[in-house]
């Protein structure tokens, strides 16, 4: 088939390295792949598609397209234009975020009527969504969790230091508001540990306060940006804890990441995890923004290595689930349900 793959930009995030992986296995399938980004601006992940051979275009001849597949929230507007032209497939990977976008913005609600299918990443999206869904088909709505798997041998070992302390705790995410970057920063300053503190992520903002502790503290604080994805595995295999302190996610793939490394995880209590990590038995959980209990928790971690090795070992169990053959296997079944 001919596919028009219709990305966001070419930054670098979890449901772009995603929708990536997605053209890639569609391509060795034998489909046509072309992508059309929405904001052409250039970025990290253009390169990617060039590495791989995949066309790059802006602008589309819709009667050479036999399937389109759009990505994010973002999206909407060429939804509602080529959903009625072409059958589509819309991924919605955002939850409140995409909410926040929909009430701003309610000429875009009729994009869920259009696609032939929409596809979550996880369950309880259904319900974020239901109040502008509920009259529709539900035979349309799918979910298909992203896929995680790391090649031990990319993992670039040689471009990590050996910590300089007794611990370290790496929290993974691009340094904005949602992740709470300032929270994983004082809670790391109230825990009393002698600890390295790592975030590995571009920096857009965070706030004073907590830029103030890391330009005080650079022998525990790194804010590190533009790494490749071997080089921000080795930060998280080489550490004691992971951390994602957000107050919104959808899968979140940075934390199935380190669960695949087997990482004692501390992950803020959120219905993305519901039925997937689960506190006491696979991860440590406290509530987002209650920067206390965050550095309780990783005083927890620090006094128990048993914990951190139980805890570790059955989130490895349990991100094992979640592999790319899961996800594509998934995505092949919709597709070939839209497509006939």
């Amino acid at each position: 088939m001919r596919i028009l793959m219709i990305n966001h930009e070419f930054t670098i995030t979890g449901s772009s390295t995603a929708f990536l992986r997605l053209a890639m296995h569609l391509r060795a399938a034998g489909h046509e792949i072309r992508v059309l980004p929405i904001n052409p601006a250039d970025g990290p992940m253009r390169a990617r598609y060039v590495e791989q051979g995949i066309e790059i275009v802006e602008t589309v001849d819709l009667s050479s397209v036999d399937l389109a597949i759009a990505n994010t929230i973002c999206s909407a507007e060429l939804v509602i234009r080529i959903g009625p032209l072409v059958p589509t497939i819309w991924f919605i990977n955002e939850a409140e975020v995409a909410l926040r976008i929909l009430l701003e913005n309610t000429a875009l609600l009729q994009a869920f009527a259009l696609p032939a299918a929409i596809i979550y990443n996880m369950p309880f999206q259904h319900d974020v969504f239901r109040s502008f869904t509920y009259q529709l088909d539900p035979g349309k709505f799918h979910t298909a969790s992203f896929g995680v798997d790391i090649d031990p041998n990319a993992i670039a070992r040689d471009k990590v230091p050996a910590k300089s302390k007794p611990y370290r705790i790496v929290q993974v995410g691009t340094i904005e508001r949602r992740k709470r970057p300032g929270d994983f920063v004082r809670a790391v300053a109230r825990s009393g540990l002698d600890i390295e503190a790592v975030i590995c992520g571009k920096f857009i903002e965070m706030d004073e306060e907590a830029q103030r502790l890391v330009v005080a503290n650079p022998q525990t604080y790194r804010l590190l940006e533009g790494l490749s994805d071997g080089e921000v595995m080795a930060w998280v295999e080489s550490a004691d804890m992971f951390c994602l302190a957000s107050d919104s996610e959808t899968q979140s793939l940075a934390a199935y990441e380190a669960a695949l490394l087997s990482k004692p995880m501390i992950l803020s209590d959120l219905p993305c995890y519901r039925g997937v990590f689960v506190h006491g038995r696979n991860c440590l959980m406290f509530p987002s923004r209650h920067v206390e209990l965050l550095a309780l928790t990783m005083r927890t971690y620090a006094s128990s290595p048993s914990l951190g090795e139980e805890m570790g070992r059955n989130a490895q169990k349990t991100a094992a689930r979640y592999s790319n053959a899961a996800f594509f296997a998934r995505f092949d079944a919709i597709m070939a349900s839209v497509t006939g």
